[in-house]
């Protein structure tokens, strides 16, 4: 070959491997805005819950803060129960085919008036039998506030669309005026006094009814969708959705039973001191929610399978070391933060809530692996991992609650949640062809570098 061909394969090989360089630092960027955009909205929301929840206990007491958790815990279970895994198969076909959102919105709209309608039906007749021996007054609560149901429905759909087009910010908007509006009430109510079950209640709805206009206002001037449903668009969101439909149950069912089992058995004031604990260990979630949230539209969207798992990994060991660094001040804090923030009667919680802390670790790494797994097309695989660890809450549940309390139900969540991140693994590695250490082994370019100059530049 000449030297003038060797040369011009040289230039050939450069262009391509600075093409390549290019893309795969766009895609970085992107991550990494959208993380932070993310993360940034989540830390205002941890702010505001934790501002409500101090707020709350203070006013109400372990025993009415626990009423509180069970007047408002099931609305979502059912939006979860009847959205059948759309708003997840939104996220993702609007990555892939962004040019069918006029039949994603208006399949939303449908299916959020009559699936919801049917949901609420169903709650009001089912949900008063799983809350316990509560006071008539409880009841009453608790059935006002399931009206709320197709409205929640609308919001979840239309947040997977908005999340799909990888329009975080439109989220964030819709995200930070539900808890603005709620932690805005909650300190009027509270400074004049009138801060009770009820009052609280009505500040939850008019929060949920404000963010879920917020985003279909955004969803309408963002992506601009006209009015086309689709039954073909249907099918297919309802064939991802279902195959992702069993892990988010199970996800769920580990992530939430220990308190939808202590609101149909336990007492209280046991509620009220166990909800004051599981928001404070999800402080070190947060950052996992941010990644995850967005890592799945991005795996999915990305034009390099190998880009998109090298995000994967590199995501799940910075979720990792921020864990680590939060975990152990969080722990030996835990009296001193439940006394000063809560009060002396909050102290009870002080065992469950470490131990919760550490489950949350374990349950953020398996929420990034599995986000990851998801955006890859593998949403059975993620099922399995959900399955699995919702087995293992379910079972350790019936055998701890009982004799340990909200110790009992700390723990169950803490061997559900390493048995999802376990299985999680263990698909990722296999289907990836890659090795456990390969995903774990900690790498000097995890952290942030400045670009390095083209070649020829």
């Amino acid at each position: 070959m000449s030297k003038s061909g060797t040369w011009n394969l040289q230039v050939a090989r450069d262009q391509i491997l600075d093409s390549g360089f290019e893309t795969a630092h766009f895609w970085c960027c992107m991550l990494a805005r959208n993380i932070k955009l993310v993360f940034s909205t989540n830390a205002l929301m941890l702010l505001s819950g934790v501002v409500t929840s101090l707020l709350s206990a203070r006013a109400l007491g372990p025993e009415g803060r626990g009423e509180l958790a069970v007047v408002v815990m099931w609305p979502n279970v059912w939006a979860l129960l009847c959205a059948f895994g759309l708003p997840q198969a939104h996220r993702y076909w609007m990555a892939r085919r962004p040019e069918q959102v006029s039949a994603f919105f208006a399949n939303t709209v449908l299916y959020s008036l009559s699936m919801g309608i049917v949901a609420l039906g169903l709650a009001q007749v089912i949900v008063p039998h799983l809350v316990g021996e509560r006071p008539p007054e409880v009841m009453q609560l608790v059935r006002i506030y399931l009206l709320i149901i197709p409205v929640t429905v609308c919001w979840d759909l239309m947040r997977g669309l908005l999340e799909g087009a990888r329009r975080f910010d439109q989220v964030a908007v819709a995200r930070i005026t539900y808890f603005g509006i709620q932690v805005s009430a909650y300190v009027v109510l509270y400074l004049s006094g009138s801060l009770t079950v009820k009052t609280a209640m009505t500040t939850i709805i008019c929060s949920v009814l404000s963010s879920a206009t917020i985003s279909l206002i955004a969803v309408k001037r963002t992506l601009r969708p006209n009015w086309n449903p689709s039954w073909i668009e249907m099918r297919k969101s309802l064939h991802y959705g279902l195959r992702e439909y069993p892990g988010l149950l199970t996800e769920f069912t580990t992530l939430r039973l220990d308190q939808l089992m202590l609101g149909g058995l336990a007492s209280s004031s046991a509620i009220g001191l166990y909800f004051v604990a599981v928001p404070l260990a999800e402080i070190t979630a947060k950052l996992a929610s941010s990644v995850a949230d967005v890592l799945m539209p991005e795996v999915a969207a990305s034009p390099c399978q190998n880009e998109a798992l090298r995000m994967l990994t590199r995501s799940l060991r910075l979720t990792l070391y921020a864990h680590l660094c939060l975990l152990i001040p969080l722990w030996l804090a835990t009296p001193a933060v439940l006394r000063l923030v809560y009060g002396e009667s909050f102290l009870a919680a002080t065992e469950a809530l470490r131990l919760l802390l550490i489950a949350s670790v374990l349950w953020s790494l398996g929420t990034i692996v599995i986000s990851g797994l998801n955006g890859f097309g593998h949403p059975a695989l993620t099922t399995m991992a959900r399955l699995a660890a919702a087995i293992v809450t379910a079972l350790s549940l019936l055998y701890w609650l009982p004799t340990l309390g909200i110790e009992g139900a700390a723990l169950s969540s803490l061997l559900g949640y390493g048995v999802m991140l376990a299985v999680a693994l263990f698909w990722l590695v296999r289907r990836r062809g890659i090795s456990l250490w390969e995903v774990l082994r900690p790498r000097w370019d995890d952290w942030p570098v400045r670009l390095q100059p083209l070649r020829g530049a």
